[in-house]
């Protein structure tokens, strides 16, 4: 009899295995089990790796993906521009690998920054202080060639948009410079899902020292900084990093970084990506007046109106 009974419980053991789904789970940190999935709830994950179970909290999970070719993929919606989405988590060395190359240095007379591309088209992000004042730049990309990076720079670049009051602009290189040799863009997150603890990285140009990669994690999201909301990480950023992308570990863009702080270690801040969605569906808002290098918003004067105050002054006036 009691055989029997373990014989049932084995067969309903096996029926079980081979009726969950197959997923890969990303750890915070970057590792990835693939598993069968017995459990999912508030508390976590429960795996079936065989042999044994495997219980994993929900404070160290990063992702929980269905084994599909689709979800391999990953997902992602081409705007006009840009491109936002979801991409499968994978570990950073991999993601350095697969989007360095669109990010760029930005130079100026003055100094430099960083820069990353999101369109085909040559169009890329920067912070508004790293052009400001400026008409003169100089946009430097890094390919990848058997023999190392090798440097390609472009002169010919057009100013599109600037939002001085969120430190965002938009450039584009010249198509006949480019040729439409340029790497993949980026990719930007559009589910603002981002939370305290999670893993990031920047990839950027601190003080000139070209393709430098930091990682760390989020420190807030809910930072306000002259009344502008900042996300902040103990990722380091320093000068010359500014208008770079901050990736989570999936590899999107959740950050633009823009500034870093001098006398403490730890402190590090970027703007979050859906106000850098807000910027770019609405730069028709900002464009680039060449009268006005400095500013990249024209105000224009209030309508008259002949049967207003104005107008009651002017007849009353001797």
């Amino acid at each position: 009899m009691r055989a029997r009974w373990l014989l049932l419980v084995a067969v309903a053991w096996c029926d079980s295995a081979i009726a969950a789904e197959m997923v890969t789970v990303t750890l915070v940190g970057g590792s990835r089990v693939t598993a069968p999935l017995l459990r999912r709830n508030d508390d976590g994950v429960v795996l079936d790796l065989g042999f044994d179970v495997l219980q994993i909290p929900a404070k160290k999970l990063l992702d929980v993906r269905a084994e599909t070719p689709e979800a391999d993929a990953g997902d992602s919606h081409q705007h006009d521009i840009f491109r936002t989405g979801r991409l499968e988590a994978r570990e950073v060395p991999e993601l350095v690998k697969r989007f360095g190359e669109a990010v760029v240095l930005v130079r100026n007379p003055g100094g430099l920054g960083t820069g990353f591309l999101i369109s085909p088209d040559g169009h890329l992000v920067t912070n508004y202080h790293v052009v400001e004042n400026n008409t003169r730049i100089q946009v430097t990309l890094f390919r990848r060639t058997d023999k190392g990076f090798e440097k390609n720079e472009y002169r010919k670049v057009k100013i599109v948009s600037l939002q001085p009051l969120r430190d965002l602009a938009i450039l584009q290189l010249d198509p006949e410079e480019t040729k439409g040799r340029l790497p993949e863009p980026v990719v930007i997150n559009d589910r603002d899902d981002l939370r305290v603890g999670d893993l990031v990285f920047a990839i950027g140009n601190p003080a000139g020292l070209e393709r430098s990669v930091t990682q760390g994690i989020v420190s807030s999201t809910t930072r306000t900084i002259d009344q502008m909301r900042l996300i902040q990480t103990d990722a380091a950023i320093n000068p010359g990093n500014s208008g770079g992308p901050i990736f989570n570990a999936r590899g999107e863009v959740v950050a633009v970084a823009c500034a870093g702080a001098a006398v403490f270690e730890g402190l590090a801040f970027g703007i979050p990506a859906n106000e850098l969605i807000d910027f770019l569906v609405h730069r028709d808002t900002y464009p680039y007046d060449e009268s006005q290098p400095q500013n990249g918003v024209t105000y224009l004067p209030p309508p008259h109106h002949p049967g207003g105050p104005a107008a009651e002054g002017a007849k009353t006036a001797p």
